[in-house]
């Protein structure tokens, strides 16, 4: 057919599995089929030329990227299918798809969602499975009456986060008698259970507007849990929580010494929020990141610089834009002084003129942190930001990146090296990531990162990740079967790092989880793009239905050359000749 259809078009083949490849191949060895990378990427090849038509020869299986027929190409020819395969539906009961959460919190519930699909198994009953590997045990069991040749089934289990770590679950379903095709009747499933999540307690003099404001921008975390109360309350377990948030306290109904003091033991780190209420004097004795020297009780309206060299987690340059134009807080008249430990985040500023005046200062000492924002009506910020912008991102940003610096805790891995699963294929490319976090634990990539990964025998090979926006990856390519240790090293701000694990490479070949023909996504591909299905002992008629498919035009290119009339020297000479000559006759004649 490919000579026959050379005599009156120009034809490339080509051939395909995960990738399109340059050369026409029938050996069926690739082990996994991308039919939408092979269009893809032949449309690409042959941009901004005139393809009148492609032919697909393949049994519409796939089982890798996307849906040929749910995508839109920039293809303006026809699509020819041409059907291959078995489309008979042999006996087969199997697990189609799973869906997991990737990451839960201790004392958690999360589901597993399991997809179970069976063909030609009508009145056959079947036993799904969940099996931990972290417990070495069945952690969920269910049977099902298949009620049809086509049956599918969504499966919903509940599963109790009760162990940090990553949680390795199986989900398979039992063999139906006479069923020959068993590669498809289990997959796996990786969870992430994190430790639990992080506890804030606002502890307010009195209410008070900023109090609300303030929950309400750490609310949008969700692996925030946060506790409102009043001075007089007493706190049991203070050392549950990760961060105290202090509104006008110390103050003299509220001394919180008792308090403040066990923080510190148990290593919880306090935000002081400074207001009309507070103690002053109380407030320096208890902390050092800034003393305030008051000038009697006033308060003066300061606007802020934001201090673009802070270093304790990193600053958007748009929400220190909006918020140099935000409304002054309310801060006590007199003189500040940050800490030697302290670095100062915001500075005062009354009316237009600039100070040196700290307002917001963080401090990291021993096992806790401290914070301190030396004025009250932040409130009026995010009214004022959701006024001019529609929402309050600039003002909530600065109060959860202060919170998550505070919160912190110092025991939390700043560099890790991971993979986005445990298992592969062997011709699957497996990708590493890693990050490096700041003391904010915000994403970083200024060193360089030495990947070694090493196989069963104890052979290692080492490489230097690529960087990549502000984290880093490695493409390993693909690898033979077997399981493989991988370790990342980094040098930062003095330290050292480490961060690894194991990954499995298995020799499965997907292609035969799915062996039915699939023709009837062969029929839309062709019947989208104005072409026409035909099966594999119709082929011959293909060049005779290219070319009666008047969507196929040719295309005449035509081709202007201008050239200056003073490259025309015959015509010049030419030119020359007759006048020279017309001269001559008159002359000759008595005309001159």
């Amino acid at each position: 057919m490919i000579e026959s259809l050379k005599e009156d078009f120009y034809v490339k083949s080509y051939s395909f599995g995960a990738t399109l490849n340059d050369t026409l191949s029938f050996d069926y060895s690739k082990s996994m089929t991308d039919i939408h990378q092979a269009i893809s990427t032949t449309l690409t090849n042959f941009e901004n030329q005139n393809v009148g038509a492609i032919i697909l020869a393949s049994d519409g299986i796939y089982n890798q990227g996307l849906s040929p027929v749910s995508e839109i190409y920039p293809f303006k020819g026809a699509f020819y299918t041409v059907g291959v395969g078995d489309t008979s539906i042999q006996k087969d009961a199997f697990v189609a798809r799973v869906f997991a959460n990737k990451f839960v919190y201790t004392g958690d519930r999360f589901a597993i969602r399991s997809d179970v699909t069976a063909y030609d198994c009508m009145n056959h009953s079947v036993n799904v499975q969940i099996f931990s590997h972290n417990q070495n045990r069945i952690v969920a069991s269910q049977t099902i009456q298949i009620q049809s040749n086509r049956f599918s089934k969504s499966l919903e289990t509940i599963i109790d986060a009760n162990s940090v770590g990553v949680q390795h679950f199986t989900i398979s379903v039992s063999k139906v008698e006479g069923e020959q095709n068993v590669f498809n009747n289990s997959q796996d499933i990786y969870v992430e259970v994190l430790d639990s999540k992080e506890r804030i307690l606002i502890l307010a003099n009195a209410p008070h507007p900023d109090v609300n404001a303030i929950k309400e921008a750490l609310s949008k975390n969700k692996n925030y849990k946060i506790d409102l109360a009043l001075g007089d309350k007493p706190i049991q377990k203070l050392d549950d929580y990760n961060l105290v948030i202090l509104h006008n306290l110390p103050s003299v109904i509220f001394n919180t010494k008792t308090l403040i003091e066990q923080a510190n033991r148990a290593g919880v780190s306090l935000w002081f929020i400074v207001g009309q209420q507070t103690a002053i004097p109380l407030l320096n004795q208890y902390q050092t990141a800034l003393q305030i020297t008051a000038r009697g009780a006033s308060f003066n309206d300061v606007g802020v610089n934001v201090n673009k060299d802070f270093s304790f987690f990193n600053l958007n340059e748009n929400d220190i834009n909006r918020i140099s134009h935000f409304p002054p807080l309310s801060a006590p008249f007199g003189e500040f002084k940050s800490g030697s430990m302290s670095q100062i985040l915001m500075t005062q500023k009354i009316g237009e003129i600039s100070t040196q005046q700290a307002l917001w200062v963080m401090q990291s000492q021993g096992q806790s942190k401290t914070g301190v924002l030396a004025a009250e009506g932040i409130w009026r910020w995010r009214m004022y930001d959701f006024a001019q912008n529609k929402n309050t991102d600039a003002v909530d940003a600065f109060i959860q990146k202060t919170a998550t610096y505070l919160s912190v805790k110092h025991n939390r891995k700043q560099f890790n090296v991971e993979l986005n699963k445990k298992i592969f294929n062997e011709n699957e490319p497996i990708m590493i990531d890693a990050e490096l976090l700041n003391e904010n634990y915000e994403l970083v990539n200024t060193p360089d990162v030495t990947l070694t990964v090493s196989d069963e025998s104890g052979k290692k090979s080492n490489f230097v990740m690529d960087k990549s926006n502000n984290s880093y990856s490695y493409n390993l390519g693909s690898l033979s079967s077997g399981k493989y240790d991988f370790t990342g090293h980094v040098s930062f701000n003095g330290k050292s790092f480490s961060s690894g694990g194991s990954f499995q490479v298995t020799s499965q070949n997907i292609e035969e989880v799915q062996t039915t023909a699939d023709f009837g996504l062969l029929h839309q591909l062709a019947k989208n793009y104005s072409g026409e299905f035909v099966y594999a002992n119709q082929i011959s008629t293909l060049k005779d239905k290219i070319k009666m498919n008047n969507k196929i035009q040719n295309i005449i290119h035509s081709e202007a050359v201008s050239e200056p009339l003073i490259e025309w020297k015959w015509l010049f000479a030419l030119l020359f000749l007759s006048l020279a000559a017309e001269w001559f006759l008159r002359k000759r004649n008595g005309s001159y």
